[in-house]
């Protein structure tokens, strides 16, 4: 079971607040969570972090949070002077050396500093920065010397990635402390999609809170997002996607990709779907307008039919499945499985031709045959492939999948 209050990071809400207390909480909460990582984890890992960011470090480092400043002496003879911003997204600001800040102060979230540099950190958890707050610290590092700080800026994503890449070569100390501080970020949705774990499938199983809900939902709207610019590159047909409905009880999730504004669906697409055990890419005809154009396509250029689904090159698991598609209510629909085939048993040189006669004579009968080719994996293989590094193999898997099923794709809309 999930409790996401068992990481020692993760915050308890408590009493009602409102959204700005709440936001302030969660940007206290999280850059503390960084300073708290980098201070107790041994200095191997608070070095490679300022080597990451570009700074050499020759002694000792020391933490400080929410200090207005730190003393002018330990700021301004500092050969390396850096302000830092995290957020959650690739920033638009651009701080100009002309721009004059507003009067008055503005206190930093946190300070990193040695014996030969010095980091200012801006944290935010929602949107960008204010670049008169930015400035405001600009000037904080500068004081009256003409060595301009260095503007770094840094997705939370990015800070997710670089600790994620530490985790095969630390000792079991730092790796306890990273794997919390890298789960927290997940957990409060600031990081990119980076694989499937168990707990993403256990989720359909167990439906267990709104927190859990929330962070599957996002996980699955940042999956849905790399992988569609994946396909986009494929075929421009792919220049949207959609998430189902994701309510509670659900026993799965799904993300069709094709055309934008639901257009999608009238046509034959692709869609991956997600459920406790495990995940599917297939071609989708469902709707009317397209099992219609399924059907004319079948009795009109069936040999070329026939030849598309030969010519499938995927290992695994890989099946047609029709299911009877019947209206139970205004829009609610029942799906009744009718039949699923291995496509080895399509292209099987004897007994081929009557699997093929088998399908297309469902097609033809049934009023709305919905009609899909789908791989499946289950939920080991998919953990196993999103571990190697951060979900990119799995998302160059289900790329190439796409990629296949692509010419019926195209077939069955021409």
């Amino acid at each position: 079971m999930t409790d996401f209050h068992h990481n020692i990071f993760y915050y308890y809400r408590g009493i009602k607040q409102d959204d700005l207390m709440f936001e302030r909480q969660i940007e206290n909460n999280t850059t503390k969570a960084l300073i708290n990582t980098l201070e107790y984890c041994s200095s191997e890992v608070s070095n490679k972090f300022l080597d990451w960011l570009g700074i050499h470090n020759e002694g000792e480092i020391k933490y400080l949070l929410q200090t207005k400043s730190i003393g002018e002496a330990k700021i301004y003879g500092k050969a390396q002077k850096v302000l830092l911003g995290l957020c959650p997204i690739e920033t638009q600001i651009e701080l100009d050396i002309q721009n004059t800040p507003s009067k008055g102060y503005s206190v930093p979230d946190a300070w990193i500093y040695g014996d030969n540099f010095v980091i200012l950190i801006e944290s935010k958890v929602v949107g960008d920065f204010n670049s008169d707050q930015l400035e405001k610290h600009k000037n904080i590092l500068r004081g009256n010397l003409p060595l301009e700080p260095l503007f770094i800026a840094k997705k939370w994503s990015d800070i997710h990635f670089f600790f994620n890449e530490l985790l095969p070569n630390v000792n079991r100390r730092n790796y306890w402390l990273i794997k919390q501080f890298t789960q927290y970020l997940e957990w409060i949705n600031m990081t990119e999609f980076t694989g499937f774990n168990a707990e993403i499938f256990n989720y359909f199983i167990t439906h267990e809170d709104e927190d859990l809900r929330k962070w599957v939902k996002v996980n699955m709207q940042s999956f849905g997002e790399k992988l569609q610019n994946r396909l986009f590159k494929v075929d421009p047909f792919y220049n949207g996607f959609d998430l189902g409905k994701f309510e509670k009880k659900r026993k799965g999730s799904w993300i069709g990709f094709g055309p934008k504004n639901k257009e999608y669906r009238k046509k034959a697409h692709l869609t991956v779907g997600v459920s406790s055990t495990g995940l599917e890419v297939f071609i989708n005809v469902e709707l009317k307008s397209a099992t219609d154009r399924l059907k004319v396509k079948i009795k009109n250029h069936k040999e070329k039919f026939r030849d598309h689904l030969r010519k499938i090159n995927i290992i695994g698991p890989l099946f047609v499945q029709i299911e009877d598609r019947k209206q139970k209510q205004a829009m609610l629909y029942d799906y009744n499985l009718i039949t699923r085939i291995d496509v080895d048993s399509i292209k099987h040189t004897e007994i081929g031709i009557s699997s093929f006669e088998y399908l297309e004579t469902l097609v033809e009968k049934l009023y709305i045959p919905c009609f899909s080719i789908r791989r499946l994996f289950n939920r080991e293989e998919i953990c196993e492939i999103s571990n190697k590094d951060q979900g990119d193999s799995l998302l160059s898997e289900l790329s190439r999948i796409c990629e296949a099923f692509n010419p019926i794709v195209r077939f069955l809309n021409e």
